[in-house]
Formats: C-alpha cells, sequence, structure tokens
C-alpha cells in the first residue's frame, strides 16, 4: 500500500527535512513550515508532548504554552507566526526528534489513510471557533497537569486530534476529539456535586 501524501504526512516530512544536524530550533521547525499555515505548526508540539520527550522535566509546559500562544493567534486569523524570541530560540536534540517523529509516522499514516472531509459545516465560523478555542485552553491548562503524570500526554492527544480534524476537515474526528472534553466534564460535575 502506497504511503499517504496528504497534510499530516507533509508536514512531518518538512519537519524531519529541518531536523538534520545536532539541535533544532522552534524557529527552523516553524520555518519549515510556515507555508503550510498555523495547523501543521500547532500540531508540532502536540505531538511532541504525546510522545515520550514529554518525560523531559518542563517541555510538556512549553509545549503547551506554545500550543496556547498559536491557538490565540489561530483564532484571531493571524497569517504569521508570531512567538517571542527567546521561545523561537529554544532547541531540541534533532536524533530526538527524528527518533520520536519514525516512532509516530505509522500513527500518522494510520490516520491519514482514513480522514476525509466529512461533517465540514463543523469548520465554518462561528462552529470553527470551538476546536480553536479548545486548543487555547489545553494549551493554558497543559504546564499544570505536568504535574500529574502522563496527563499532559492525554492533553496533548487531544489537541492532536482537534487539529488533524481541522487540517483535514473531517468532522468525525472532531467528534472523537471532543470525548476526552466530554469525559473530563462528566468528571468535574461529578466531583462538584459529591
Amino acid at each position: 500500500m502506497p504511503e499517504p501524501s496528504g497534510p499530516l504526512t507533509q508536514s512531518l516530512d518538512d519537519v524531519r527535512a529541518a531536523a538534520s544536524g545536532g539541535q533544532v530550533s522552534v524557529g527552523e521547525i516553524i520555518d519549515a513550515l510556515k507555508e503550510r499555515g498555523l495547523l501543521p505548526i500547532i500540531l508540532v508540539p502536540a505531538i511532541v508532548a504525546a510522545t515520550p520527550l514529554s518525560g523531559i522535566p518542563g517541555l510538556s509546559a512549553f509545549c503547551g504554552i506554545m500550543i496556547a500562544i498559536l491557538s490565540f493567534e489561530l483564532l484571531l486569523g493571524f497569517r504569521k507566526v508570531r512567538l517571542p524570541r527567546k521561545m523561537r530560540s529554544r532547541s531540541i536534540d534533532a536524533d530526538k526528534l527524528a527518533d520520536a517523529l519514525s516512532r509516530i509516522e505509522p500513527v500518522v499514516y494510520w490516520v491519514e489513510r482514513r480522514t476525509k472531509r466529512r461533517l465540514s459545516v463543523l469548520f465554518h465560523r462561528p462552529l470553527l471557533w470551538v476546536p480553536q478555542a479548545l486548543c487555547l485552553a489545553t494549551g493554558l491548562a497543559m504546564p499544570f497537569l505536568e504535574i500529574i503524570p502522563f496527563s499532559a500526554s492525554a492533553a496533548a492527544i487531544a489537541v492532536c486530534f482537534l487539529v488533524v480534524a481541522m487540517l483535514t476537515a473531517d468532522g468525525l474526528f472532531f467528534i472523537l476529539a471532543l470525548l476526552p472534553y466530554a469525559g473530563l466534564g462528566f468528571i468535574v460535575v461529578r466531583m462538584t456535586s459529591a
């Protein structure tokens, strides 16, 4: 079966190309993806936080803040990425990033083969603001979730589903992405009513 060639695999290939050498900075990754828009750029920190790399202290918090900033820019309709210079200069070992990308590559291929335009009415404003706002809220919560093992990774996976849904205009993936949020809402309601 041929490898898919949609927006997810193309973004993965762009990041892999940027991750050559000893270290790769956030700015280099953004520069590699900037022609594709904000969504693939939001997907990168979400993927990083969803992989074992999230075990590096502070990485999930950094990824969450980056997701929040980029999601805010997406909500406001920005076309160009505006990140603080200090954030753009942060770097990660290129080999570790390439290894993490290799681990998720089969999942990306699997997802891309199964996505298609479905329920596309969900991706027009004002409904489009829902997944964008959820990405923003999740990114803001991730630094606080870092103290609970694997919770920031679970939040990052939810962001990945939301971004995949928006990139591919797949309403089914959007609905799947809402399930963790519905579960969290149920738990909060149960805890507050007890």
